[in-house]
């Protein structure tokens, strides 16, 4: 094949992909959207983009991905809330991440040939584990953008030139700033070393050995020291003696995952939920396949078949339930890994090209399998398409999920159907009756059906629940609490709940609202002058809001 044919089928597979993905442009945000996307303020200033930089990227989880989350703050300043925009830049993403993949296994040192690696780039692009970092614009921002620069640094070292080094070291830097994940290349960089794949001359000396990955270190180090510096080593929990098999686990769901992945969308599902005798002797079968026609080529395949074993292990590692995570086991955590298996096959094939029947059924298999993929990766955009039709599948394929429950009754009480979304928060508390979303949520319906008193018997319950790890969310039952409180008409009490709140967080500015408005509707001018000129001053009063506090002060005459 020619390197014009080459480029063009290229350029036609990755277009594919973007229309696959961007064929679903209109649907809307979803899940940790809101808190993500929604819930994010556009930048004023430069200041406000350095910002992002100095401190946690989600309030409530041990997460430190500066650069996904400046590319998503910035779509939000150029785009507002239009989601049209943020799904086509993940298709978008997704196109350019195939195309790094290319220029990856293309590398002389893996002996991979023109077609087959076409169809690695296919069939890694339409896999269904890529849908579930394209549709979902938040969290699959946060698995896209690592992986390319994850794939983008490995490619550079391997390159093997002293200008493609410094490539690597830039953009395994990047890496570091846009997931955990990264913090494998290091070490896959070493092993890629020790196995003679960048083409460099032997290290002889220690000192060169570490004049080669000094920068890494320090990367490393300097990773590292933000992290404690951000979270102080609180968000470090060893898993191991509570789930001794959790490593285990992720790699039977990782293999099941790469090799025969669900056709409907099974999300974050727990091990009863996912684990399938079935798939599991069809991943274990093809892999145990892929190892023996390794020992028949060992010649040839050994130092890239431990490569990409390497790969495979190590980007698994960091989401294994070694160290406590948000959820167990999802779709994303196998992505970037699930190259592994592909381009090791790739180039198993490539050492029997020269043999027509092997091209032939390659190509014929590729196809079916390529096509195959794309339906159920089409199929899964409908299920992204909005909250509704996403909660409802997640509660479809794992009714035990309180969360789940929880988060479709709260699209119920979006459209004003409160008796169905009480319905949703009641299955949940009977899977958990402990689960204080669906307590808080429950409270926040009530009160808005007027039924002021089970929900502050709610609310006290729900407070009397919270630990250490939901302690933010007080600041929300008290204010909450203080509106049912002055629902029921008693305003001492209200004070009381919106007083607590500005207690725990000084900057909430609802609760002063709340206090200035109770004291007018009491023709107590001057408290609410008090409340209303202290919210002018929070750092989280937005120009809009200053404006509008500014209006209510004229109109009472408070300035």
């Amino acid at each position: 094949m020619t390197r014009k044919a080459e480029t063009l089928i290229l350029l036609a597979v990755v277009s594919v992909i973007f229309a696959l993905y961007g064929s679903f442009y209109s649907n809307t945000f979803l899940y940790d959207d809101s808190e993500q996307v929604l819930a994010q303020q556009p930048l004023e200033s430069f200041d406000d983009l350095i910002m992002i930089f100095t401190e946690p990227s989600f309030p409530t989880l041990p997460y430190y991905r500066p650069l996904t989350r400046a590319s998503i703050i910035l779509q939000k300043t150029l785009h507002g809330d239009d989601a049209r925009w943020f799904h086509l830049f993940n298709a978008l993403l997704a196109s350019m991440t195939v195309g790094i993949v290319w220029l990856l296994i293309r590398l002389p040192v893996f002996r991979i040939q023109p077609v087959p690696a076409l169809f690695v780039v296919a069939l890694f692009g339409l896999h269904p584990a890529a849908s579930s970092c394209v549709y979902p614009v938040s969290s699959g921002r946060e698995t896209l953008l690592p992986a390319a620069l994850i794939l983008l640094s490995t490619w550079c070292f391997l390159k093997g030139t002293q200008k493609y080094y410094w490539w690597a070291v830039v953009t395994c830097g990047l890496a570091f700033l846009a997931k955990e994940q990264a913090i494998v290349l290091p070490v896959l960089f070493v092993i890629a070393d020790r196995l003679k794949l960048t083409g460099l001359p032997e290290q002889k000396q220690k000192i060169d050995w570490l004049r080669r990955y000094a920068p890494f270190l320090l990367l490393t180090a300097g990773y590292l020291l933000l992290r404690w510096l951000l979270f102080s080593g609180t968000e470090v929990k060893l898993m191991l003696a509570e789930q001794p098999l959790g490593p285990f686990y992720s790699l039977l769901y990782s293999l099941q995952t790469s090799f025969v992945p669900f056709v409907e969308l099974v999300y974050e599902p727990p091990v009863d939920v996912w684990f399938d005798p079935m798939r599991i002797t069809v991943a274990l079968l093809l892999t145990g396949i892929l190892i023996y026609f390794v020992f028949r080529k060992s010649d040839v395949l050994a130092r890239t078949a431990c490569f990409w074993g390497a790969w495979f292990l190590l980007l698994i590692l960091p989401t294994s339930n070694i160290l406590e995570q948000e959820c167990f086991y999802s779709e994303r955590y196998v992505f970037l890994a699930m190259l592994a298996p592909l381009a090791l096959f790739a180039s198993i094939v490539s050492q029997y090209w020269d043999r027509f029947l092997v091209r032939k059924l390659f190509v014929i298999t590729g196809l079916l399998a390529g096509v195959c993929l794309a339906c159920i990766s089409g199929i899964r955009g409908f299920y992204f398409e909005n909250e509704e039709t996403f909660f409802q599948q997640w509660v479809n394929t794992n009714p035990s999920s309180p969360t789940a429950h929880v988060h479709l009754g709260l699209v119920y009480a979006s459209h004003g159907q409160f008796s169905e979304a009480i319905a949703c928060y009641e299955r949940a508390l009977a899977i958990d009756p402990e689960f204080t979303g669906a307590l808080i949520n429950q409270a926040n319906d009530l009160v808005t059906m007027q039924q002021y008193d089970q929900a502050i018997q709610l609310y006290q319950r729900s407070l009397e629940l919270l630990d250490e790890k939901l302690q933010h969310l007080e600041v929300g039952v008290y204010h909450n609490l203080g509106n049912a409180w002055w629902g029921k008409q008693d305003a001492e009490r209200a004070i009381q709940s919106y007083e607590h709140a500005i207690e725990l967080s000084p900057e909430h500015l609802p609760s002063y609202l709340a206090l200035a408005d109770i004291y007018l509707q009491q023709n107590q001018p001057a408290h609410a002058a008090r409340y209303l000129n202290a919210a002018l001053k929070l750092e989280s009063a937005t120009k809009q809001k200053q404006r509008e506090i500014h209006n209510v002060m004229q109109r009472f005459h408070l300035e």
